[in-house]
């Protein structure tokens, strides 16, 4: 166990409210143990906890505060193997890899997503592998593949491959797997809304609202 697990545990658990636990357990709909520490003051704890703290500490103590059954704790494992600090890729994608199966909610996934985004553009042959989610049965693990990348909906990335993931995907009911789609083409709007549209036209029957309607924000 890492040495620093009980100090960290311990601001945070110390840092949160059985208010804001409440409300986060309930919205979450989470089965884990909620101490209700916001996002602002994790981060405040973790950089007051860690200086000094050397790659190897951090990612043991990734590994520590995942394997708690505490909400709280995983959302920090997120913040602690995203930091900058750490930059062993095979390291950070193992973690990811290892913990991705493990997602069982939007905000635990999207914390881990920097991280994952991270490795994805260091090396970019490890899309082979994420391409294998998108037949996973975790929904989570499915939503993932699109979540994680992203950086390719930006300008100057070619789409093609996330896009047609998305494409996959687009026939499903599950709400988080349809407003990631939207998400992932609202981004891509931004500065390709021709793209956007075509992908729209095509798979109009099978997208729901949500994406639909997420998808649609930046055209005109």
């Amino acid at each position: 166990m890492s040495a620093l697990k009980p100090a960290v545990c311990a601001a945070l658990q110390q840092a949160g409210t059985p208010e804001r636990a409440e409300k986060e357990k309930t919205y979450q709909k989470s089965s884990w143990t909620h101490w209700g520490c916001a996002f602002p003051i994790m981060d405040k704890v973790l950089r007051q906890t860690l200086k000094g703290v050397n790659e190897d500490e951090l990612i043991a103590l990734a590994y520590d505060l995942w394997r708690e059954p505490v909400w709280d704790c995983k959302i920090a494992a997120g913040r602690v193997i995203a930091l900058p600090k750490i930059n062993d890729v095979p390291r950070v994608w193992g973690f990811v890899t290892d913990k991705v199966t493990e997602i069982d909610g939007w905000a635990i996934g999207d914390n881990l997503a920097p991280a994952a985004r991270h490795c994805l553009l260091a090396d970019t042959t490890l899309l082979d592998e994420v391409e294998g989610w998108i037949k996973h049965d975790s929904f989570w693990v499915r939503r993932a593949a699109l979540i994680f990348t992203l950086p390719w909906a930006k300008p100057g990335m070619d789409p093609s491959r996330s896009l047609g993931w998305a494409a996959k995907l687009a026939p499903e009911r599950e709400w988080f797997i349809q407003k990631a789609i939207g998400w992932w083409l609202r981004q891509l709007g931004k500065h390709d809304p021709d793209r956007v549209r075509t992908f729209l036209e095509i798979h109009e029957d099978n997208l729901m609202a949500v994406a639909k309607n997420e998808a649609r924000k930046y055209l005109t």
